[in-house]
């Protein structure tokens, strides 16, 4: 039988557009032995349909980017409103877009951190806004959100989408030409990739008896994990003790393996706007300590949306942001080695042993983990350089 054919294990992307797909719920959403979002065909409930296929953005090579820099245009932008700032990660673009949506009638999907784990969550007011704001530095789970999606814009409503470019492109190829199109507007983001969940999961098991819930992995640009305590008391996990969940990602050992080659890591997408962070922000220094975040404009919507959001906007050059955060051009990354074996790390390493090999927590008093942290140093310096190159030509066949 011609059994649908999914992207593998090395190029799914964990995105969900195949179970939202599926009229037959033939398939769902597991964790794999890795910790990352992946799918599960029931092949007695399939009828060979094929959609899934059809709106995977993966298998359906779904042209989500190119380089074509001079079709987008980057701005520096932050909130105008101040709380927005304080309780943004960064400085409040994405609650601006989200109020003017919502003050517009519409309703708004994003990511929600809920005790440990992140799921797509949708609101439609603004008092609900703070609860999809702060950097979560794990795998939104977005099953069933993009039939959500499709639901509210039959109902004539706008909407506002925020993702990261996998997801975006997943939302996108499943809506495909819907007629309602045009009252969505998507947000993505230059994305780092996404760590495993059982990095989560271990630090729970490790903590259990102390915390309550994560809160939040950053202060402004200051990584910080902070959770809460069993009596609802919020408190910073010590740098020393590398929490799992931040370090973990930080080291990058645990992504999924479609996130060392991401094809949605391109400078014009199909998405309304791109957001992230403006790091090495010379050019407004008095915003400093404040937040200052970059937003590609790809299209007259995404521009548009941005003109008329409580938004402070300047129009910037790509060469001023883009060399310190290559991955807004470049999705190609160097796979660690303790990546091959995780699944083995999750189902037998002890704690201390996970953050040796995936938290850099290891001694310097052991020569061999001294030496293995100096090759991940000189690793790190020559995956640098290479980024560095691949954005300089980048900017080179644009004429920029």
């Amino acid at each position: 039988m011609n059994h649908p054919n999914l992207a593998d294990i090395k190029s799914c992307t964990g995105c969900m557009a195949c179970v939202d797909s599926c009229a037959k719920q033939a398939i769902t959403c597991v964790i794999n032995e890795e910790g990352h979002y992946f799918y599960n065909i029931e092949e007695d409930k399939c009828v060979l349909c094929h959609k899934c296929e059809k709106v995977c953005p993966i298998v359906s090579g779904y042209q989500y980017g190119t380089n074509d820099l001079k079709s987008s245009q980057p701005f520096a932008v932050w909130a105008k409103e101040e709380s927005f700032r304080k309780t943004a990660t960064s400085c409040g673009v994405f609650p601006a877009l989200a109020q003017n949506i919502i003050q517009q009638g519409g309703v708004v999907f994003g990511a929600l951190q809920e005790q440990f784990y992140v799921h797509h969550e949708q609101i439609d007011s603004e008092e609900e806004i703070v609860k999809l704001q702060g950097s979560k530095y794990t795998q939104s789970n977005t099953k069933g959100v993009y039939q959500q999606v499709k639901h509210a814009l039959n109902e004539g409503r706008k909407v506002l989408f925020s993702g990261v470019g996998c997801q975006t492109a997943a939302l996108l190829s499943f809506l495909g030409e819907d007629k309602n199109v045009e009252n969505l507007f998507t947000v993505d983001l230059i994305c780092g990739g996404v760590p495993s969940n059982y990095l989560i999961k271990r630090f729970v098991e490790e903590y259990e008896d102390n915390i309550g819930k994560i809160v939040s992995y950053r202060t402004k640009s200051k990584y910080e994990l902070t959770v809460e305590d069993k009596n609802g008391v919020n408190f910073t996990m010590p740098a020393d003790s590398r929490p799992l969940p931040l370090y973990g990602f930080t080291t990058g050992a645990t992504e999924r393996y479609s996130c060392y080659d991401c094809p949605f890591a391109k400078g014009h997408r199909m998405s309304d706007i791109t957001i992230g962070d403006f790091w090495g922000n010379t050019l407004f220094p008095e915003q400093n300590g404040k937040g200052v975040s970059v937003a590609i404009a790809h299209s007259v919507k995404g521009q548009d949306l941005l003109n008329s959001a409580n938004l402070e906007i300047q129009e910037i050059k790509w060469r001023d942001f883009l060399f310190k955060n290559p991955r807004a051009v470049y999705g190609k990354g160097t796979i660690p080695r303790s990546r091959y074996h995780l699944a083995k790390a999750f189902n037998s390493y002890d704690y201390e042993k996970l953050l040796e090999d995936y938290a850099n927590k290891g001694s310097w008093k052991r020569p061999i983990t001294k030496l293995n942290r100096v090759v991940r140093i000189i690793k790190g310096v020559v995956l640098n350089k290479i980024r560095q190159r691949k954005v300089e030509n980048v900017l080179k066949n644009n004429n920029l």
